[in-house]
C-alpha cells in the first residue's frame, strides 16, 4: 500500500532536463506525445516498471484493474518527484515554474493535449471520481523539498507528512472505493508513521547532504544541536568517524528514543484501519506495510547512535519475522 525502498532495477527508465521539463507540457513534447489513453497508461507503466520504486506499483497484491491507476498516479509522483531532486543544482526559478506547470495541467484536463502522464491521470481521476486536492498536496511537499528547512517542532513534521504521505493513503482508499471519514485518521497514522520512520532510517543519507530531521526543540531539549550532527559528514566525508559519533551518543539517544515512541504511537493508531478494510489483498498489502514499517524503526532504534553511520532496511533475514507479523495483523 505504501512504500517500503527496494533495490534499483539495473534498467531504468532516465530523463534529462528537457525531457521533464517536456513532460510538464500539455502534449508532452514530441518525444513523449501520445495518441491515445492506451498508449498513455502503457507509457506510465513503464515508468512504473522501470524507474526506482518507492511505491509497491507491481504488487501482486494489487487487483488487475486497479494496476493502470495505481501506475497512473505513480508515473505523476515520479515526475513531480524527479523536478524537484535532478533540478536541484539548475534554475530554482525554473524548477518552481515546472511544478506549477504541472500543477496548472493538472487542474485544467482541457489543456491536455497528448502528455501521456496527464492524460493518463485525468482519466483516473475522472473513472475513480478523485478530486485534485491530494495531487496539489503532493507537489506542495514537493516544493518544499526543494527549499528545505528543519523543522522547529516536532509538530512541524507532522505538518511535513500531511502533505507528503497522507495523501498517498488517500488515494489508495479512493482508489478501492473506500474513502471515508473515519477511515482517513487510521490511513494517515500509517502514512506519517511510515515517513518518520523513513526519516530516521536515512540519517546516513541526509546528513551528507546538510538535512536534519530531528526537530529543533527536541535537539535542544537533549543537549545537542544541528551543527555537531551535520558536522559528522563536514568536508565531504563519506562515513563520520566513530570518536565524532561518542561526542554525539548520548543526547542522540536521548533525541532519538523520544522520536522512536512517538512514531511507534503513529503505527499502533494506523492498525485499526485494518479491520475496515474488506478487500483481502488491500488488508494483506497493508499489514505488510505496517509490519514492515516497525521492523525498520526496530531495527533503527536498536543501532542507537550507529544509525547516524549505517542505514537499515528489510533484508532477507527479516522476511520470516516480517511474515509472521503481517499475519498476525491481518487476522487481527
Amino acid at each position: 500500500m505504501y512504500a517500503i525502498r527496494q533495490a534499483q532495477p539495473q534498467h531504468q527508465m532516465n530523463f534529462s532536463t528537457d525531457d521533464l521539463l517536456a513532460l510538464t507540457s500539455p502534449d508532452g513534447g514530441t518525444r513523449f506525445r501520445k495518441a491515445s489513453i492506451g498508449e498513455s497508461f502503457a507509457f506510465c507503466k513503464q515508468i512504473a516498471t522501470e524507474h526506482y520504486e518507492n511505491f509497491p506499483v507491481g504488487s501482486l497484491l494489487i487487483p488487475r484493474d486497479l494496476q493502470p491507476h495505481f501506475y497512473s498516479i505513480y508515473a505523476f509522483s515520479r515526475l513531480a518527484d524527479d523536478i524537484a531532486d535532478e533540478l536541484h543544482n539548475d534554475d530554482e526559478i525554473r524548477k518552481f515554474a515546472a511544478l506549477d506547470a504541472l500543477e496548472q495541467l493538472l487542474l485544467h484536463p482541457d489543456d491536455v493535449q497528448g502528455n501521456p502522464i496527464l492524460t493518463a491521470l485525468h482519466e483516473t481521476m475522472r473513472t475513480k471520481a478523485i478530486p485534485a486536492l491530494p495531487f496539489q498536496k503532493l507537489l506542495t511537499a514537493f516544493r518544499m523539498d526543494s527549499a528545505f528547512r528543519q523543522a522547529q517542532t516536532f509538530e512541524d513534521l507532522e505538518h511535513y507528512c500531511k502533505y507528503s504521505a497522507n495523501p498517498v493513503g488517500e488515494l489508495v482508499l479512493r482508489l478501492f472505493g473506500l474513502y471515508t471519514p473515519e477511515r482517513v485518521p487510521l490511513s494517515d497514522a500509517v502514512c506519517t508513521g511510515l515517513q518518520l520512520a523513513n526519516f530516521w532510517q536515512d540519517f546516513s543519507r541526509d546528513l551528507p547532504i546538510g538535512r536534519v530531521f530531528i526537530p529543533q526543540n527536541i535537539l535542544a531539549e537533549c543537549g545537542l544541536e544541528s551543527a555537531e550532527l551535520l558536522a559528522l559528514y563536514a568536508g565531504g566525508i563519506q562515513k563520520p568517524d566513530e570518536e565524532a559519533l561518542k561526542l554525539v551518543k548520548e543526547g542522540f539517544f536521548h533525541a532519538f528514543t523520544l522520536l522512536f515512541h512517538k512514531t511507534k504511537l503513529y503505527f499502533a493508531l494506523g492498525k485499526g484501519l485494518l479491520p475496515s478494510v474488506p478487500h483481502t489483498r488491500l488488508r494483506a498489502e497493508l499489514a505488510l506495510t505496517i509490519a514492515g514499517g516497525e521492523r525498520v524503526l526496530a531495527k533503527a532504534y536498536r543501532k542507537q547512535h550507529h544509525i547516524l553511520a549505517h542505514r537499515v532496511s528489510i533484508s532477507t533475514f527479516d522476511v520470516p519475522t516480517l511474515l509472521a507479523r503481517s499475519i498476525r495483523l491481518f487476522i487481527g
